[in-house]
């Protein structure tokens, strides 16, 4: 409205009219430099008038030279409004940027299980980021990390000794650290902690901060773990496989009359260990049907129809699996030699049973010959009675009765479903079947099937003298 008067007015009241107009234009330019439109659309709707009015209504020498100034001082503000513009513009890429880049960093945190820090040793607190609830359980922010604060209490106390020695040990020379703790989170699950950081210092060696990463790493440890275990599992499998071995062959050749006779009975019980540990390694060592562990002895050396096998669906630990795997090798073999597989019309019944015995269950197998020839106890016992009698006993805690009737060998295998060894039990058996009833199952004509021996129909064999 000022403008209007232009022309009216003297003409020093003009100059500190137009030169108010200019004031006021500056002024509300940085008032609304942070909208450039709007300073932009101020400024001009101030000056451009002005300037107009100077230059085409007035006509006089002093009026042409005040628009000329008043339209310089417009182009002026012009480009500093433009110039703010551009500013505020790559001010907000920048900011886009880093919130995008600070989500990619959270994002890499998380997938990493990684927790980023900043200590200041003067306050004691720490700056973690923003999945430090999620790994540490601690509040994001001023998490405390000094020492004495809350992040020190909180590691294990065989753990905090050595870790305060590291912080402590920080110097110029050595400004970085690298340590494995364990830390009990506020809702006192135990986690293992990787940290690593390096320490600022300033001019006279005084700490000034320490950044670094904190890496949850449980399951790391926890694999590592069970690769000690199974290591050492494996260690103790292969000493016992050894010395099973040699004790077989030491047992076979004190009963063998020749080098064939060892050979043969070597390689049957040899091979017999080898079936029954590939079972286990095909489970991963989690345990092996008993059905399968049976008919894996039966099959190679019975007749179609010669062998049924009766019981629930079992499993069989790894610890009880070779015991019973060598037990029935065993009897398979004396069966073959003077029992009922020697007999044509020969059967082997193998049956199995769950039932409580003094409070504990116990799982019963039980091997019947019907149709061989008429038994006669054994004057002396060679390796195979001695196994069958004692190895179950030894090894599991179990019990076997081993009965030559006249009419067929019976024996009776109890094994404990638990192993009470010195420092814990041991599970040696467990039930699968939900229909724990028994069923039947009548071998077919396996792959070289030896039937057996008609000499030996009707006539009595001393059993086992190997």
């Amino acid at each position: 409205m000022a403008v209007l008067h232009l022309g009216d007015l003297a003409h020093d009241q003009e100059l500190i009219l137009i030169a108010l107009t200019a004031g006021m234009a500056a002024s509300g330019t940085i008032l609304l430099s942070a909208l450039p439109g709007a300073a932009f659309s101020y400024m001009s709707g101030i000056l451009i008038p002005s300037a107009l009015k100077s230059l085409l209504f007035l006509n006089a020498k002093g009026y042409l030279l005040l628009g000329v100034l008043v339209l310089s001082y417009w182009w002026f503000l012009a480009a500093l409004i433009a110039k703010v513009a551009r500013e505020i513009g790559e001010r907000k890429r920048i900011d886009i940027a880093l919130k995008e880049s600070e989500v990619r960093l959270q994002q890499t945190l998380r997938a990493g299980q990684m927790v980023a820090f900043a200590w200041d040793p003067k306050t004691g607190l720490s700056r973690r980021s923003e999945n430090a609830l999620d790994i540490l359980g601690l509040e994001t922010g001023a998490a405390t990390h000094g020492l004495g604060k809350d992040f020190l209490t909180r590691l294990h106390p065989d753990d905090r000794k050595c870790f305060t020695a590291q912080i402590k040990g920080l110097c110029s020379e050595r400004p970085s650290y690298s340590a494995s703790f364990r830390f009990i989170r506020p809702d006192g699950r135990e986690v293992w902690l990787e940290e690593t950081g390096k320490a600022e210092f300033d001019v006279t060696g005084r700490h000034v901060r320490i950044k670094g990463l904190t890496c949850d790493i449980t399951e790391r440890k926890r694999a590592q773990e069970q690769q000690r275990l199974l290591v050492r599992e494996l260690d103790h499998r292969v000493k016992n496989v050894l010395a099973s071995v040699g004790a077989v062959a030491q047992r076979t050749r004190e009963g063998s009359g020749s080098v064939d006779e060892f050979l043969q009975g070597f390689d049957g019980r040899i091979q017999s260990m080898a079936n029954a540990h590939g079972l286990l390694s095909r489970s991963h060592w989690q345990g092996v049907s008993l059905k399968e562990l049976v008919s894996n002895e039966l099959a190679p050396c019975v007749r179609t129809g010669g062998a049924s096998v009766v019981g629930p669906d079992i499993l069989v630990s790894a610890e009880a699996a070779q015991p019973i795997a060598i037990v029935l090798h065993e009897l398979v073999t004396n069966a073959l030699k003077y029992g009922a597989l020697s007999a044509q019309r020969g059967n082997i019944t193998v049956r199995w049973r769950c039932q409580p015995n003094d409070q504990a269950e116990v799982l019963l197998i039980e091997w019947i010959e019907t149709g061989g020839p008429a038994v006669v106890a054994p004057t002396q016992t060679g390796y195979g009675t001695r196994c069958i009698r004692s190895l179950i006993p030894y090894e599991l805690r179990g019990a076997v009765d081993l009965v030559f009737d006249p009419a067929g060998v019976r024996c009776r295998i109890e094994v404990p479903r638990k192993r009470h060894d010195s420092s814990e039990a041991v599970e040696l058996f467990k039930t699968t079947d939900s229909n724990p009833s028994a069923n039947a199952e009548v071998l077919a004509e396996p792959r070289g099937a030896t039937a057996s021996a008609p000499t030996n129909q009707g006539k009595s064999s001393n059993w086992d003298l190997s």
